[in-house]
């Protein structure tokens, strides 16, 4: 096979002066060598003529030919860009065009997910949107992916439609105050030039078989069959589209084709339920931290449960056997009982031989009962510790009756509840008047009761009050600037 050295691209990369940073060369120099008909030998023999940065050393250059082709923070989380116009399939070179294929997004999510290394993993998003090919399978794999680690987005600046697609597939997703979420809907555009080619004395004729075959051709005026047949293929891709939506964000399709396919920008997108904090990438970084770290903890106090569990278990086991094994011996000495009596009929004076089966003692008390009384004060000891350091003292009672464990797990949720107060009430504070005034109430006495984020609590207003859900919509389209 003919190898391409693209020579066009070869005289831009050597016999140039070029104004970049060794390291950048280096990678730049790994994504395009195979194109250009270096090896990896070739590679590795120019980067060691390169001179080194003054931060590197030889370790660093070693962990850059194993570099990942997304960015990874010093957490363990990795951040995949979305970014410039989706396409299914696009070419290496298309992304100076400001292109960005799917296939390129899965390669780099299916590399964080199966990395044990990777503990998080942010899609920093900066799209309009795309093409529909591809689009679905890869945010059923993101979606998915939410089951393995922790997966947010963020909206640095927009996520508009087919990158909204994507976005809302994490398990959390974060705007920009300037940044703008939404547009969920399917648009097809058919140009119809003969009365240009008429103008410049051009007539196409078209010689085909088969009735649809010709349609959509841009020399002919599009017939009302075609455009119908259009229209039905445009409806069956919104209806998936706001399907996905609905699945994603936890909303009742009604209220995703509510939106219209409108764009939502910062508190706006929160209200609307299409986004879940108004935050930077940074801030979406730090989250997504956070969760690694709960989700950490809700590993370790598993399994810690199960083994307290397995450990109590076993130790009720061996109490039940050791109890059960001083019963042993009395079978026997009752048996041999009859085998006496030959001795004592032969020594006719001593009787008193027979005393000593009636002075067997009985069965001694569980050797382990006084060891587990004293582990079970202890762990209590524990619990009543942990509920003070929590400064949850009135859930002693409830602690004495449940694993350390399971203590844990109450202890983390009954803070991530008062967090989410305390996040509820500076969210009312600052809430609009009008329906989206009522609409925060609703969420804010929903979120109090039912223990959810303030998001989904929003979510579940609007899906119960769809009316006041299109006045809100109604003054916001009123309030927007012309």
């Amino acid at each position: 096979m003919k190898t391409s050295y693209l020579p066009r691209l070869a005289v831009r990369v050597f016999d140039e002066p070029l104004l970049i940073r060794p390291r950048k060369l280096y990678v730049i120099l790994q994504a395009i060598g195979p194109r250009l008909g270096l090896t990896d030998v070739d590679v590795e023999f120019i980067a060691s003529r390169m001179p080194m940065d003054e931060e590197d050393d030889p370790d660093e250059l070693d962990e850059m030919a194993q570099s990942k082709p997304y960015e990874v923070t010093p957490d363990g989380i990795a951040v995949i860009g979305v970014g410039g116009t989706l396409v299914k399939k696009a070419g290496w070179m298309d992304a100076w065009s400001g292109l960005q294929s799917y296939e390129m997004i899965r390669a780099g999510f299916q590399d964080a997910i199966a990395d044990p290394r990777i503990q998080g993993i942010l899609l920093d998003v900066d799209s309009p949107g795309g093409e529909v090919g591809g689009l679905f399978d890869l945010a059923g794999e993101i979606f998915a992916g939410r089951q393995e680690k922790p997966i947010y987005a963020a909206a640095n600046d927009v996520a508009f439609s087919a990158a909204y697609a994507l976005a809302s597939s994490a398990e959390r997703l974060f705007v920009t105050s300037t940044g703008g979420v939404g547009s969920v809907g399917v648009i097809a555009i058919h140009v119809d030039q003969s009365s240009f080619d008429e103008k410049v004395g051009r007539k196409y004729t078209a010689v085909y078989a088969g009735a649809k075959k010709n349609d959509f051709n841009p020399h002919e005026a599009l017939t009302d069959s075609a455009k119908d047949e259009l229209q039905t293929q445009i409806d069956s891709l919104y209806d998936m589209f706001v399907g996905l939506v609905s699945q994603n964000r936890q909303m009742k399709a009604a209220l995703v084709r509510n939106t219209e396919a409108g764009l939502f920008y910062g508190a706006k997108a929160i209200s609307a339920g299409l986004a879940d904090e108004v935050g930077t990438r940074d801030h979406a970084l730090a989250a997504v931290a956070q969760a690694v770290k709960a989700r950490k903890q809700l590993r370790v106090a598993a399994s810690a449960g199960a083994q307290i569990a397995e450990r109590e278990a076993s130790m009720s086991q061996d109490v039940t056997n050791k109890a059960d094994a001083p019963g042993a011996p009395v079978a026997p000495a009752t048996e041999t009982k009859p085998a006496e009596v030959p001795a004592i009929a032969a020594a006719p004076a001593p009787t008193q031989a027979t005393p000593a089966p009636s002075a067997a003692p009985g069965p001694p008390a569980p050797p382990e009962a006084a060891a587990i009384e004293a582990r079970v004060n202890a762990e209590n000891q524990r619990k009543v510790a942990m509920c003070m350091i929590a400064k949850r003292a009135d859930l002693i009672p409830q602690a004495l009756t449940m694993s350390e464990a399971q203590l844990s797990e109450l202890l983390l949720a009954a803070g991530a509840q008062e967090s989410q107060r305390t996040a509820i009430q500076s969210h009312t504070q600052a809430a609009p008047v009008g329906a989206e005034a009522q609409l925060n109430a609703a969420a804010t006495q929903i979120a109090a009761n039912r223990n959810v984020t303030f998001a989904q609590a929003y979510v579940q207003a609007m899906n119960q009050n769809p009316k006041l859900y299109q006045q809100y919509l109604a003054e916001k389209s009123a309030s927007r600037p012309i």
